[in-house]
């Protein structure tokens, strides 16, 4: 019997003699066994094959209802192939999270990618479903980290502590970002994952050599040593034309790669042969450019199709440097973290450095001068401020009427939805609540494009370019990497923020340590 320990895709990743690859399968709208057929034959044949190391099964993406990734793994796995489950947070609050890797758990399924997720679309029943976006995936790389060494928690009023899982947890990072606010967030963002215990990265996909190289380079000049695997997507003329307009949230195919493909498919094979060989080339430049394995996908790709990209890959990558040339699709005036080296056209490992100066609005700078009279611990009327706090928080009267007065204060200035764990001051105070829709408090999602928000493109800037300028204007933009903002307490829910600070109820007090006044004593 094969030792249930063993994590054939976890040993592939870390061994630097081998060149991972998984193999993207969506699910969609099934509920025959007829139609997950296609998945299993996929799955059968890369079991046999001996190229493929993983089965990649994707969780709802484009935000549309589909049959379940842990669902589908289960029959993967008894193909005898590693599945590899994506859990997108979109529509999963912390409790189903937890629940759902119980069940991988209890299943010996052991490879996850976890991801946001696109925001949900209008063609679930009756509508727009409700999103959750209750974690981020850096809580979930800790949870994971949590429970593979054995999650405590209280039962019956008594400690408990479960059996150790062996989880090995990765996620994405959307780095094909044209503009200095959307990439650096996005590498910050990438810190915060990998500090939390992500053991491995998958890109999103885009087509930029430069851009592809960055990722690997910034990794090196940070020192992590995380594997990292490039997305590699077969370019058929619609996916090409959804992802230059973002209704592939993240991707990015430029105007001029999009009228290359359109030429493409003017040819009988309406430009398989075309995508089949782009597909190989990034294979071997990522191979060269030191990406731990591929990660493919793309719609009616089979096994003979995976063959031929990764023989052809292989066979290319020797010289994979003469390539770069074929994937120059540079974003107008797009931002790139290192400076370019003209002689390969990828990058050096100079930083660019930052663009300008970020601009503050006057609500900006308005806000910044009440927070330091009012939240900032060294204020030498800060003792007063908690002690007031306190005796407010003593009435349930004066609590409801203080939380009144502030909520209409804060509504008025911030669109304040009185969630009571304010993340304002993490944010350059802009309320990822009201104003983002995936109420994103470690960082953007990977969704935006060219600085707008996903769900409202062209009409709403994401809040974290917004906040990176804010912050930048001051010297300021490291804070949005500096910590990682826990998940919402939901016991704050309508309770007054200010007060929550005060006392040390919200994340912001326990970060910095505060401590609610204690009573006099009456002797």
């Amino acid at each position: 019997m094969e030792n249930v320990s063993v994590n054939k895709y976890r040993d592939s990743l870390n061994n630097p003699e081998r060149f991972t690859v998984t193999w993207e399968q969506i699910p969609g709208r099934i509920n025959t066994r007829q139609q997950l057929n296609s998945i299993l034959t996929n799955t059968a044949e890369a079991a046999a094959g001996g190229i493929v190391t993983t089965i990649s099964i994707t969780d709802s993406p484009g935000g549309t209802p589909a049959l379940p990734s842990e669902v589908v793994a289960l029959e993967v796995q008894k193909l005898g192939i590693e599945p590899l489950v994506h859990i997108a947070l979109r529509d999963k609050n912390r409790t189903q999270v937890e629940s759902i890797l119980y069940n991988l758990n209890l299943n010996n399924i052991r490879n996850v990618l976890v991801i946001s997720g696109d925001y949900p679309e209008v063609t679930s029943y009756m509508g727009r479903a409700l999103p959750a976006y209750d974690l981020d995936p850096a809580h979930v790389m800790d949870l994971i980290r949590c429970l593979n060494s054995g999650r405590e928690y209280e039962a019956l009023g008594k400690p408990r502590q479960m059996e150790p899982t062996d989880f090995f947890g990765g996620v994405g990072v959307s780095h094909f970002k044209q503009s200095e606010a959307e990439t650096v967030c996005q590498y910050f963002k990438l810190e915060k994952k990998i500090k939390s215990g992500a053991g491995f990265i998958i890109s999103q996909i885009g087509y930029d050599a430069r851009k592809m190289h960055e990722l690997v380079t910034w990794l090196k000049y940070m020192d992590y040593k995380v594997p990292v695997l490039a997305n590699i997507y077969l370019l058929s003329y619609p996916a090409a034309k959804a992802m230059h307009v973002n209704r592939i949230p993240g991707a990015v195919v430029t105007k001029e790669l999009l009228e290359e493909v359109e030429l493409e498919r003017q040819a009988p094979d309406k430009g398989r042969e075309k995508r089949m060989i782009r597909a190989a080339k990034m294979y071997a430049m990522a191979k060269g450019m030191g990406y731990a394995g591929v990660h493919i996908g793309g719609y009616h790709l089979t096994h003979k199709d995976m063959e031929y990209i990764v023989n052809l890959g292989n066979e290319l990558e020797p010289r994979w440097q003469e390539l770069v040339p074929e994937f120059s699709y540079p974003q107008p005036d797009g931002y790139y973290l290192f400076e370019k080296d003209e002689q390969t056209g990828l990058n050096t490992m100079e930083e660019t450095g930052l663009l300008g100066k970020g601009k503050a609005p006057f609500s900006y700078r308005i806000a910044r001068i009440i927070h330091e009279g009012f939240f900032d611990p060294r204020h030498p009327f800060f003792s007063l401020y908690q002690k007031m706090a306190a005796r407010i928080d003593e009435s349930d009267l004066s609590r409801r009427a203080f939380g009144k007065l502030t909520h209409i204060a804060k509504t008025m200035l911030y669109n304040c939805l009185d969630c009571g764990d304010c993340a304002l001051f993490d944010t350059a105070y802009l309320c990822p609540v009201s104003q983002c829709p995936k109420e994103r408090r470690l960082g953007p999602c990977g969704g935006s494009h060219e600085g707008w928000c996903e769900v409202y493109p062209g009409k709403k800037q994401c809040i974290w370019v917004r906040a990176y300028e804010r912050f930048k204007h001051y010297n300021e933009e490291d804070i949005i990497g500096s910590y990682i903002v826990p998940p919402r307490d939901w016991t704050l829910w309508q309770t007054p923020s200010q007060l929550n600070f005060y006392l040390g109820r919200d994340h912001t007090s326990k970060r910095l340590g505060l401590e609610p006044p204690q009573p006099k004593s009456k002797e």
